[in-house]
């Protein structure tokens, strides 16, 4: 029976507070400017220089925030490795200026570095790719530039990620102060998000993959507005049942915590849950955006509306692969669904 959530500690750090939160990694908390208002970032100490695991979103008060602490930090010792999860903002975005500025090596999984180099570069400011999509998911004028504001600026959030890299592939092994650490690549939130797993530690860094208290945004996203990326998550999920369930996991959100087990059987509860409404609101042609006020009946911001769109298109991507919801298309080129 696996045991249920715990959390290692009550202490939350402020900006600018590095604090031991298991032997060797520090943690840091950067805040950030969204509903979600902070990331979590670890460093650990090694013999010959430090490691940063994350970043934080490109702007100037986490650039000065970690201008402080590499000066009160790092005891002359160089920052030699900053090793990415994956290629969303809050994980990458200070990539290129760290790389620049401190000359750390950037660790990352191939694809994520492929996504973030794009989006860093001003990939996502193809207006017609995105606005085409939510069309097709049945959002209306009116939203359509909130919806698209969202993508269209996400490069702000980046500084330029860096032209090279040392690549980490699911299996792969990174040394870090002596220990190993393998690598466990998850799917559904990003494209090949990197976990860092340490049997000598019994510790677990989860990026975005495992959250304590909220579930990692699952989207179908323009550009490939076919996948089923809720199934990714659900399925790659399981490679990390090999694990203890003694292991202490690290999130990027909220607080380090014991209960890996526990957390992954309230994914699959939840989102089964969640598949119920959408075929249950199923039962007359809905598009995805009023699968959306479904799922999400609370006020929501241009952000909350671009994930919310993303999400419920997940879930109606997956139940139509099982068969049990068919697709139409109206006259006005808007897709509906249909309980099958």
């Amino acid at each position: 029976m696996t045991s249920e959530i715990e959390f290692l500690s009550d202490h939350i750090p402020e900006p600018g507070e590095v604090y031991e939160i298991t032997p060797g990694i520090q943690w840091i908390r950067m805040p950030l400017p969204f509903l979600l208002n902070h990331i979590n970032l670890w460093m650990i100490e090694e013999e010959d220089g430090w490691v940063l695991i994350d970043t934080g979103i490109n702007d100037e008060r986490t650039k000065e925030i970690w201008r402080d602490i590499f000066g009160r930090v790092l005891n002359g010792k160089p920052l030699s490795r900053l090793v990415c999860t994956h290629a969303h903002p809050d994980h990458i975005g200070l990539g290129g200026w760290i790389h620049e500025e401190y000359g750390a090596e950037l660790v990352i999984t191939r694809e994520e570095w492929a996504f973030g180099r794009m989006i860093s570069m001003g990939a996502t400011k193809d207006e017609k790719t995105y606005f085409d999509y939510f069309r097709r998911i049945g959002c209306d004028e009116e939203n359509l530039n909130d919806l698209g504001s969202h993508i269209l600026t996400a490069d702000e959030l980046y500084h330029d990620v860096p032209r090279r890299y040392e690549r980490m592939r699911d299996g792969s092994t990174i040394t870090i102060a002596g220990k190993q650490w393998e690598v466990i690549v998850g799917l559904g939130h990003a494209v090949e998000h990197a976990c860092l797993y340490c049997q000598e530690l019994d510790v677990l860094i989860a990026g975005d993959q495992v959250l304590p208290k909220i579930t990692p945004t699952i989207m179908v996203h323009a550009p490939e507005p076919e996948a089923d990326p809720l199934k990714d998550f659900l399925d790659s999920n399981e490679k990390l049942r090999r694990l203890p369930d003694t292991v202490t996991v690290l999130p990027s959100h909220n607080r380090p915590f014991t209960g890996l087990h526990a957390r992954l059987d309230q994914y699959i509860a939840h989102h089964d849950e969640r598949l119920d409404v959408v075929l249950n609101a199923c039962d007359k042609p809905l598009s995805g955006m009023e699968v959306a006020g479904v799922l999400f009946t609370r006020e929501l911001d241009f952000h909350g509306k671009f994930f919310a769109s993303g999400e419920a298109m997940a879930h109606i991507r997956h139940l139509e692969y099982q068969g049990k919801l068919s697709r139409s298309i109206d006259t006005d080129g808007v897709e509906r669904y249909l309980r099958a």
